[in-house]
């Protein structure tokens, strides 16, 4: 015959078939199977159940609700369980001096939808958990058996956390690590799976030979109850079988229970499974354009003052090799700008630390290696320093009175600068050069060079006016200057290559030489094939003016050749003598002329004066007018007039032209910087 007992058994098979439809018809026939406890208990009477369709009011000074004697301790250390279900659960302390307070070893607070029957895990969009007070304080410590110090918050309003351990802030979308974790869960929700099925159809066959057990004795007891004579015969088999049947049911109450919730747990892996596969399935979409798409996910600091500090609870700054702070992106910003995008004013980032090191070094480190920072190290990317007024400073300071005065520069300070190509440039926004570029120190060094010395890349300086100066402050030149290269050029020439402006070298001492050195720098003998040009349109040697002049010219060499095109000449004061080679004549001119040792003249002579010798030999001698002597007297002797003859000289010793004023590059005295080191640095 059909029972009530059968209609479970049917009702828990449907439910078990559900296990894989949607949320709502799940709760249908979750509904259905609370109508069998509801059922089972009413034939059961056991327990109490206080049902009010209106209000129900508990009210004392001091309400305990748990299984508790009448002092209020737990009977028992273990398994008391007390469930407040409701779609709109309120814990209120109200008045001045009310509070809430939870205490347990674990408290969990879980945004989710437990469902009717308190098994689901369901996470609705309006999932939120809402804290607001005038004081939060969340406190870690690292403690044992009791906590040794109490929470602590700020003084007035505000939000303290405390850990004295790990803390993480953390706002980020993940596509691997996401992925992954779903992978898992989904794995373990399978496994889950397969054995709550396992167990539900164990659970359903236990309660179907209950019931079925129980709808025998309902049969046997009907069959012993046909007619009244029966019932009188059959008494002791009938108290027998109600006997039985009261011991089955309480028996029939846990394992319907129980099959309930295993295929409500069933179920529940079921949605969740769902979930995360449909989940699965968009991030596999999303995998793609990753990487290049905003996430959405960020972490905001607002503060009028926000402080990161490296220390411990003491207050001690940490200094241990483990203590720092670390920043890791992309890219960094920080901006002192308005929300216009204007400066604000007087705005400053200060940075005060023991050392500075800014790295724009890309490393790809060698899989595999034992040492995990092995690999190659490649400079990249760019830095950009983009001022007004742009100071590097190494000088100690003196505060007074809260004035900043230098003392003296830093001790064993340096600035290096080390790169493959090095530009210094002064120029306009078309290229052209401007402004000036000054470099004062005691001691200077520009180098392109390897790590052994030797010569590599280069140095390009570029501005209006370059000045290289070894002076003290009263503008003396000291200290020395030395070029050395392979090749030295010192142009002025214009776009076109035309020679343009002047070169002046000047100094006490000027030499100019092709000579080799000894390893003291000393002239050691002139260099084998060594060459030295002086070429110009007009050239002055040994005078710039008629008062400026120099005392002594020498030229010696092993052979001295003077080459002039058209004219050759060389005078003695105002002319008073003169050598000159003008149109392939050779003419001397002076007071008087004298040779010496044995000469011999080559072509015809043509003495226009006397002429005094005092032995000739000849092989013919003609006299035009007369011929006298002191022992010979033929024909009439008419003596010359004196000589009056003088060479007209050709060049005249004109000036030099007179060098373009220099400017010497006086530098002015440096500024003095605040005590942040700032508004410091050189002008000239």
């Amino acid at each position: 015959m059909d029972t009530v007992f059968s209609d479970w058994k049917s009702t828990l098979q449907d439910f078990k078939d559900s296990v894989e439809k949607d949320l709502d018809e799940i709760r249908k026939q979750k509904a259905e199977i609370q109508q069998i406890k509801h059922e089972i208990f009413a034939r059961l009477a056991q327990g109490q159940y206080i049902r009010d369709d209106r209000r129900i009011v508990l009210s004392a000074p001091e309400i305990i609700i748990g299984d508790v004697d009448s002092t209020g301790a737990l009977w028992s250390e273990s398994g008391s369980t007390i469930t407040i279900r409701g779609n709109a659960v309120n814990l209120e302390g109200s008045g001045a001096a009310g509070y809430v307070k939870s205490r347990a070893t674990n408290i969990a607070q879980i945004a989710v939808d437990p469902g009717t029957d308190g098994l689901e895990d369901v996470v609705r969009p309006g999932s939120s958990v809402v804290t607001q007070a005038r004081d939060i304080v969340i406190q870690s410590n690292d403690c044992d058996g009791c906590f040794s110090q109490l929470p602590t918050s700020l003084v007035g309003c505000g939000v303290t956390i405390h850990s004295d351990g790990q803390m993480a802030i953390d706002a980020s979308k993940s596509v691997e690590a996401r992925g992954t974790s779903i992978a898992n869960m989904i794995s373990a929700l399978n496994d889950q799976k397969s054995g709550l099925e396992s167990e539900a159809s164990d659970r359903i066959d236990e309660v179907g030979s209950l019931t079925d057990d129980i709808k025998d004795i309902l049969e046997d007891m009907d069959g012993l109850t046909d007619s009244f004579v029966d019932v009188r015969s059959n008494i002791s088999d009938l108290l027998e079988k109600h006997q039985e049947y009261n011991e089955l049911l309480p028996i029939l109450v846990p394992a319907i229970d129980s099959c309930a919730r295993t295929i409500s747990a069933l179920a529940e892996v079921n949605r969740k499974i769902s979930c995360l596969e449909d989940e699965q399935s968009a991030l596999n979409d999303e995998k793609d354009s990753f990487a290049d798409n905003s996430t959405g996910a960020s972490l905001s600091l607002t503060g009028e003052q926000i402080s990161l500090t490296s220390a411990d609870g003491d207050g001690n700054i940490r200094t241990n090799a483990e203590a720092a702070i670390f920043i890791q992106t992309g890219r960094v910003d920080i901006e002192t700008m308005k929300p216009d995008g204007s400066l604000i004013e007087d705005s400053y980032v200060n940075i005060h630390t023991g050392s500075v090191d800014i790295s724009t070094i890309s490393p790809a480190l060698t899989e595999g290696a034992e040492n995990p920072e092995d690999g190659d190290y490649t400079t990249d990317g760019h830095f950009c320093v983009n001022s007004k007024t742009v100071s590097f400073t190494a000088v100690d300071y003196n505060i007074a009175d809260g004035e900043a005065s230098e003392t003296a520069l830093t001790a064993d300070s340096s600035f290096s600068v080390r790169v493959q190509d090095m530009s210094l440039n002064a120029t306009d926004t078309e290229g052209n050069s401007t402004g000036s570029f000054t470099l004062v120190a005691d001691k200077m060094k520009m180098a392109a060079a390897d790590k052994d010395g030797n010569q590599t890349g280069s140095i390009d300086m570029k501005a209006l006016d370059v000045f290289l100066s070894s002076k003290d402050k009263d503008g003396t030149a000291t200290g020395a200057m030395t070029l050395t290269a392979k090749d030295l050029s010192l142009l002025s020439i214009d776009k076109d290559y035309k020679a343009l402006g002047q070169v002046v070298v000047n100094g006490k001492d000027v030499h100019v030489k092709a000579m080799d050195l000894d390893d003291k720098g000393q002239d050691s003998s002139i260099t084998s094939g060594g060459n030295m040009v002086l070429v110009a349109d007009n050239m002055y040697i040994g005078r710039t003016k008629s008062d400026s002049q120099s005392s002594t010219l020498l030229v010696s060499s092993d052979k001295t050749a003077i080459f002039g095109k058209t004219t050759a000449e060389m005078q003695q004061g105002d002319a008073k003598a003169v050598v000159q080679l003008d149109g392939g004549n050779v003419a001397l001119s002076g007071s008087k002329a004298e040779f010496y040792g044995d000469n011999t003249i080559n072509g015809k002579s043509d003495f226009k004066s006397d002429v005094t010798m005092k032995k000739v030999t000849a092989d013919n001698i003609e006299a035009k007018t007369s011929f006298k002597s002191k022992n010979i007297s033929d024909g009439i002797a008419v003596p010359g007039a004196p000589s009056t003859a003088k060479l007209s000289a050709k060049l005249s010793e004109d000036d030099a032209p007179t060098s373009t004023e220099i400017k010497l590059g006086i530098v002015e005295e440096e500024g003095e910087g605040d005590e942040n080191g700032e508004g410091g640095g050189t002008e000239s």
